[in-house]
Parts: C-alpha cells; sequence; structure tokens
C-alpha cells in the first residue's frame, strides 16, 4: 500500500514486509518477520531494523496525533535488551508528551509468534529493546511531503514488496570505505529515501550501526568474536538528500569495561559535505560459535 506514491514499488520497507496497524490517535503497531537477512552475530534482529521498526511506528503515531500539523524526526534513542530472534518482531508505540513544539513516542519492541498477519498474535511478553522518538513539531503541513492528509490513512495495512534474498546491508548498498575509520557509503537512491526524497531515518541509524561495528571490530582486533551493536542514539540534523552518505566514526572505548562504545557521523558528501546525523553507538563483543567440523 502506498499513500501519495510513497513508498514506491520497489523499496526497503516494502522488501521488509512490514504490517501496521494504528489502534488509536496515540498509538500503533508495526511489525515484520526476522529473517537471517536482518540479523546480527548474535542470531537477534539488528539494531538498525529495529530503529527502522521504531521510525515507522513513530510516524504511523505522528501524523495522526499532530493534525493539521506536520513534524520533523529530531532523535530517535534505542536499547536492545536481548536478542530478538522472532520468528517476528514488533515495535508498540504510545504517546508520553505532546507539547505546543514536541511529540515524544515511546516504543517498546517484543518478539512476536507468528500467526500470519494478525497482530494480535502474542509472543514472550517482557520487551527485547525500548526506544523514544522527538519529533518537532511544524506548524501548517509541510508541502515537501505528498503524505499530507493523516484522514487518508488507513488503520491498518501492509508494505508489500518482493521480500530480502540478500542481506539487508548490501540490499540497501552500503559499502565499506576503510573498517578502521569506520567509513561507509551509501548512495541515495530511491530505493531507501523518506516521503521528503531523503534518507529514510531507520536507514540512517542502520548505516551508523554498521560503521560503528566496523570501527569497533577493527579496534579490538579480537579473532573468534564480533561486535553486535546494542545501542543507538540519533540526532537527526539535516536531511540527507544528495549522497552518498558517508560516515566517520570516533571510537570511545574499546572495550577496557566490558562494553564497547563510538560516535558516528553521517555526512551528506554531495550535499556540500552537511553534517545530516550524529549517533552514540554502544555495542558487545559476541563469541562466534565454531565451525561445523572444527
Amino acid at each position: 500500500m502506498t499513500f501519495g506514491g510513497y513508498p514506491p514499488a520497489r523499496h526497503i520497507l516494502g522488501d521488509l514486509g512490514m504490517v501496521a496497524e494504528v489502534t488509536s490517535d496515540s498509538a500503533a503497531r508495526v511489525r515484520t518477520r526476522v529473517t537471517p537477512h536482518i540479523t546480527a552475530a548474535d542470531g537477534g534482529v539488528r539494531a538498525g531494523v529495529m530503529a527502522t521498526l521504531v521510525d515507522i511506528v513513530g510516524g504511523a503515531i505522528a501524523v495522526r496525533s499532530l493534525q493539521p500539523d506536520w513534524m520533523a524526526t529530531a532523535d530517535l534513542t534505542l536499547q536492545v535488551v536481548r536478542p530478538a530472534i522472532g520468528p517476528w518482531v514488533e515495535a508498540r508505540g504510545t504517546v508520553v508528551r505532546k507539547g505546543r513544539t514536541t511529540l515524544v513516542i515511546e516504543a517498546l519492541v517484543f518478539e512476536v509468534s507468528d500467526e500470519g498477519s494478525d497482530l494480535e498474535a502474542t509472543g514472550d511478553p517482557s520487551p527485547v529493546a525500548w526506544a523514544t522518538m522527538t519529533f518537532a513539531v511544524l506548524k501548517a503541513r509541510n508541502p515537501a511531503s505528498p503524505i499530507q492528509m493523516a484522514s487518508g490513512f488507513p488503520i491498518r495495512w501492509e508494505f508489500v514488496g518482493d521480500g530480502l534474498d540478500t542481506s539487508i546491508v548490501d540490499a540497501i548498498g552500503i559499502s565499506v570505505v576503510d573498517a578502521t575509520e569506520g567509513r561507509v557509503s551509501l548512495p541515495v537512491q530511491e530505493y531507501v529515501v523518506n516521503s521528503f526524497g531523503a534518507v529514510q531515518g531507520g536507514v540512517m541509524a542502520l548505516l551508523a550501526e554498521v560503521a560503528g561495528a566496523e570501527a569497533l571490530g577493527a579496534a579490538q582486533g579480537s579473532d573468534g568474536a564480533s561486535i553486535v551493536v546494542t545501542d543507538l542514539q540519533v540526532a537527526y540534523l539535516a536531511l540527507g538528500r544528495v549522497g552518498p552518505i558517508v560516515t566517520r566514526a570516533t571510537v570511545l572505548d574499546a572495550g577496557s569495561g566490558g562494553r564497547r562504545s563510538a560516535v558516528v557521523e553521517l555526512v551528506d558528501e554531495g550535499g556540500e559535505g552537511r553534517l545530516a546525523t550524529a549517533v552514540n553507538i554502544g555495542a558487545a563483543l559476541v563469541d562466534m560459535p565454531e565451525p561445523v567440523g572444527s
């Protein structure tokens, strides 16, 4: 399903097969099926994919809660409690504060059982992740987006695509330029943009996740183990419209206390080098299983 032509027929949201439901003017939920294409080294859903779920559920709530006004995402924070292995993962969001200039939404992420497309399906009642989003309220609608009428949004919809047949990192076109510096690159293309024609917020978080993991992995240099990002604090500063979006990472802690951390900046290289997003990364070192037959 599309709204004002968004998302296009071939888009990452469609290939993730997201199913969404608005449960009230201040609550919604969005889910996707867990596959190996969206998981990290620990077998759980990647933090950047969870951030994409949270971004979509937050937007679905904000567009209804703020009408007739519009919004811009200011920040997103995500903390992963434990690996989400599925078979589905679902973000459930609610408004926690609605002010004159800001809207704050909280989202809990759960594993849910597979019962077709029934969003009433339940799983483990304890969340696998917690998140918040802050939106800046824009008085009067922003004409840059084709999604203008909240009343045109259905209560329930599905983003339908062909599905992923490779890692989501490869599918959206992320390439590693220099792992030691956490330099990765993403072209701006229709497949990953939002309704404003800029890279979708969850995709920016995923790009930062990859960059942070590369930099931290290079810094710790341990064989037989892998970095898994568990925490994202994302500040959205400007739209990434031109591309490529390139990253620069600074390792803050390579593991002296068991936790690893880094800061990743995302720059719109073709947009006069504008700093688009800044992300604080938290990560853990996960032991990789021994190869079969070793």
